[in-house]
């Protein structure tokens, strides 16, 4: 099996996990890291012997000069869409933390180019890799709950520097310019990428409300986005970035309903015929895989530039998220 070579750029809290992920799998190189802050560059490359560091703007030498396969890319959110770019320009597999770009203009731009380039994209939604989700989604699939009238998420902690700790020192998740929105726009889009998995496709919102309790900035703190499926069940998502650390989806069916707690990785339901369910069973005695999703992510990526075909969450799921928060946030205006 041929040896990829694979580069990192932004060396903070999430850029560490990625490394993790791609250290543990055979024939992976880490040939490069770049990273504004050249402390954490040197720490990571010594960490996990990668041999060449950039920094300040020095990504763009990285992806002009060094060979590589892949990268993965780690950094604020307006730093994105160039980074992707400069990517797809050089030929490069990409993998991408939320969200992909942070308006209608740079996700077009990035459809266009990606259309041109046999290259596989992944959006970094590592919470459809966890354990429980895949047996929620089996219970779906079997229409266990029957014909689903509503579908809850309820996202919420502390916010990027005290619950993640991300290493940051310019607070940039606060700075409009730079974030591209507040709560909705870093925890909403893992909400709705989960229920476009679970259930499918949103057609259109129907109500948002928001304020801003807890954090000094100009965005959304907390937000309840009211919206609609495709067929026709109703969508809830609230997010804050002002109480403990709350991850729960609920799904209520004709059947019955189900509610999971991302944070436990625990279940309650009330659904007929439990006693024939098997994948009820299953998931009743279930135990959590003991490798972090986003490192089944990054197999799942590595695995499809192998065998070069598509996969997923892809940049049309990134994309899809954010206009979905694109969506929500021009309903009050």
């Amino acid at each position: 099996m041929a040896s990829l070579n694979v580069a990192l750029i932004g060396a903070g809290a999430i850029g560490k996990i990625h490394l993790k992920g791609f250290k543990r799998i055979k024939d992976i190189n880490l040939v490069a890291i770049a990273s504004r802050t050249e402390e954490h560059a040197k720490k990571f490359a010594k960490k996990f012997e990668i041999p060449h560091i950039y920094v300040e703007d020095g990504w763009k030498d990285m992806l002009n000069d060094e060979y590589l396969d892949a990268v993965s890319i780690c950094t604020p959110n307006y730093l994105h869409f160039p980074m992707i770019m400069k990517a797809l320009e050089k030929n490069i597999h990409i993998l991408c933390e939320k969200p992909v770009c942070i308006s209608q203009r740079e996700l077009d731009s990035v459809k266009v180019k990606l259309s041109k380039k046999k290259l596989v994209f992944f959006t970094a939604f590592h919470k459809r890799y966890l354990s429980i989700v895949s047996f929620l989604k089996k219970i779906l699939e079997e229409n266990s709950l029957g014909k689903i009238s509503l579908a809850r998420y309820l996202f919420a902690h502390l916010g990027p520097y005290i619950t993640h700790n991300a290493l940051s020192k310019e607070r940039w998740f606060f700075d409009s310019e730079k974030a591209g929105g507040g709560v909705l726009l870093d925890l909403g889009v893992h909400a709705i990428d989960l229920f476009r998995y679970l259930i499918g496709e949103f057609k259109n919102i129907e109500g948002f409300n928001y304020n801003t309790t807890c954090i000094d900035m100009n965005d959304e703190d907390n937000c309840n986005v009211l919206f609609r499926f495709d067929n026709n069940s109703l969508g809830i998502i609230s997010v804050s970035w002002c109480t403990p650390p709350r991850e729960i989806i609920e799904i209520y069916g004709t059947k019955g309903s189900i509610k999971i707690d991302l944070v436990s990785n625990t279940s309650t339901y009330q659904i007929e015929g439990l006693d024939h369910n098997l994948v009820m069973k299953e998931l009743i005695t279930h135990k959590t895989s003991n490798i972090p999703p986003h490192h089944l992510l990054i197999d799942h990526f590595i695995r499809c530039i192998r065998q070069k075909k598509e996969g997923g969450p892809s940049f049309q799921d990134g994309q899809k998220a954010v206009e979905f928060v694109l969506d929500a946030y021009q309903f009050n205006k």
